[in-house]
């Protein structure tokens, strides 16, 4: 490897390692999602599983949740998540789980962080650069933590997906099929000990839509 192409696996792998360091307050689990991603740097983003509320689950098993305040917790729950307009149906299953159908859709920038679900509860990020690199990085989980969830009963299972025409340099899916001039990039996710997705590809230039 030369050493242009090391130093620039470095830069992708710090930034994927500071993407992992946000954690979210949201768990998935029971989940299909799907991301398609043009090799210009379209998005459209979907989900269709269960949401949990990971701090109240502390709260449950630690005895701060009671018949007085319960209610009010996961209301309070609610109202957060049913604030996002990428939220199309949302369900109560109860103790802090949501059962939610969520799409969105967009363009990358230049220089641009979107997430799934937002910035201060990313479950996925997407990030641009200005050199052209698009990573996608889904968000860790610290092993105390994963253990803490299996303790809980939480199995945080479900399939991720990506879906694109796109120059992809790096990824760390399970399994990869070709789809016509697509690949599609999938994760099983079984339970907080599976490695994070991510995936880094360079973008091409769109000349009809010039950024």
């Amino acid at each position: 490897m030369s050493t242009m192409s090391r130093a620039f696996m470095a830069k992708v792998a710090a930034v994927i390692a500071l993407t992992f360091a946000l954690s979210s307050c949201y768990i998935p689990d029971n989940f299909h999602s799907e991301l398609r991603l043009s090799r210009y740097g379209d998005w459209a983003l979907t989900f269709d599983g269960d949401l949990i509320y990971a701090p109240i689950l502390h709260d449950y098993a630690d005895g701060k949740i009671t018949a007085e305040n319960e209610e009010e917790r996961n209301n309070n729950i609610y109202k957060d998540l049913v604030r996002d307009p990428a939220i199309k149906t949302m369900t109560r299953v109860g103790k802090g789980r949501f059962n939610i159908k969520y799409e969105r859709m967009g363009r990358l920038g230049k220089v641009q962080l979107s997430a799934l679900l937002r910035r201060d509860a990313r479950m996925l990020a997407l990030k641009s650069q200005e050199d052209g690199t698009i990573i996608i990085a889904g968000n860790g989980v610290k092993s105390s933590d994963a253990q803490r969830m299996a303790e809980l009963g939480i199995t945080m299972r479900g399939e991720f997906r990506i879906t694109t025409d796109g120059n992809v340099v790096r990824h760390n899916a399970t399994e990869v099929r070709q789809f016509g001039t697509y690949k599609v990039y999938i994760w099983k996710i079984e339970n907080a000990f599976s490695p994070p997705p991510n995936l880094v590809m360079l973008r091409d230039n769109d000349p009809q839509r010039p950024l």
